[in-house]
């Protein structure tokens, strides 16, 4: 079973630190350079979120936007070096995310690398994102796992993501109800264009899955942990532990600190 998952079980809010990955080979940024000094940066934040207490890390390749529908060989191949270095040296659960939002080829690294979950960012249904129309990832992610016999990782789905618009949809709900129960997600992750939102999105889902794992994707700061994760079970963190202020950036260890404090301060 997924170590996130077991972790998220025993009533844990945990905290996700994500590892966001300058450009790789095959992306759109990408202009040249080796491996090593990637795997160095990788490596360093990963130790810097794992030494201060984080619960579990997402490697995930930010560098890459804008992006394509699939991945490149080049992509998969130093996504999968990368992560593999980063389980081989923590102690927590390392997840992995490309925002191309191709499960194949996530669940391929995950499998391969030793990761514990997925986050898939479509699922189900179809977005208009930035860079065009995105279907749902379901068949896709439980089809590789399967193949795969990769039952250990988990897929966490993001439902009504904040960086694109739903496509012919009855509603979050509903929405929430084909991810889980007909696209057979592991757990899910919510967030709304603001923070207000994201609360009324985690509400909503709680209330129709009572005992569903349910992650916030964004916007959570030392300051609102507690209100975040009140309804649900813990969230993905990058912006508020970094020097810069935005997604871009190295984590500064004593914010990491600081907010490894209030979340546990903010534990039942």
């Amino acid at each position: 079973m997924s170590r996130l998952l077991s972790c998220l079980a025993e009533g844990r809010r945990a905290v996700v630190g994500m590892v966001q990955l300058p450009p790789l080979p095959g992306g759109a940024n990408y202009r040249s350079g080796d491996i090593d000094a990637v795997l160095e940066a990788a490596r360093s934040e990963a130790s810097i979120l794992s030494d201060n207490g984080v619960d579990a890390l997402l490697v995930q390749n930010l560098g890459d936007i804008p992006v394509a529908h699939q991945v490149d060989l080049e992509q998969v191949a130093w996504m999968t070096r990368i992560t593999s270095e980063i389980v081989a040296v923590s102690t927590c659960p390392v997840g992995i995310n490309m925002l191309e939002n191709d499960a194949r080829a996530m669940m391929a690294v995950a499998s391969a690398s030793g990761a514990d979950f997925v986050r898939v960012k479509i699922y189900v249904g179809a977005m208009l994102t930035p860079f065009g129309i995105e279907a749902g990832q379901a068949h896709a992610a439980i089809k590789a796992r399967t193949a795969l016999n990769a039952g250990h990782v988990a897929i966490f789905a993001d439902v009504h993501d904040r960086t694109g618009t739903p496509i012919a949809t009855a509603g979050l709900e509903e929405d929430v109800e084909f991810a889980l129960r007909l696209g057979l997600a592991d757990g899910l992750v919510l967030t709304g264009k603001s923070f207000e939102q994201t609360l009324a999105m985690v509400e909503t889902a709680r209330e129709r899955y009572p005992n569903a794992p349910i992650l916030v994707g964004g916007g959570v700061t030392a300051e609102n942990f507690h209100v975040a994760t009140e309804k649900c079970n813990g969230a993905f963190v990058s912006t508020s532990m970094k020097d810069s202020g935005s997604a871009v950036g190295r984590f500064v260890p004593e914010k990491v600190r600081e907010f490894m404090a209030a979340a546990r301060s903010a534990r039942p």
